[in-house]
C-alpha cells in the first residue's frame, strides 16, 4: 500500500517509485525500522560510492 505522498520528501516519493516487490525486499533486508546512526548513513553513502566505481571499472556505468 502507498500512503499519501502530499506532503513527502523526494526520498520517500522516490522510494515508493520503485516496484512493490523491491520494496518489499528491501523492508525484509533492513529489518524493522529503527533509528539510523550518523556513522550508518556514513557507511551506506560510501557503500554505494565504492560500488559504483568498482560497476565503473567493469564497463557497466
Amino acid at each position: 500500500m502507498i500512503p499519501d505522498l502530499t506532503n513527502a520528501t523526494p526520498a520517500t516519493r522516490a522510494y515508493y517509485a520503485l516496484p512493490e516487490d523491491i520494496r518489499a525486499k528491501a523492508e525484509e533486508l533492513a529489518g524493522s525500522p529503527r533509528p539510523i546512526s550518523h556513522l550508518e548513513i556514513l557507511l551506506a553513502i560510501g557503500t554505494a560510492i565504492a560500488n559504483e566505481r568498482e560497476a565503473a571499472k567493469r564497463g557497466e556505468r
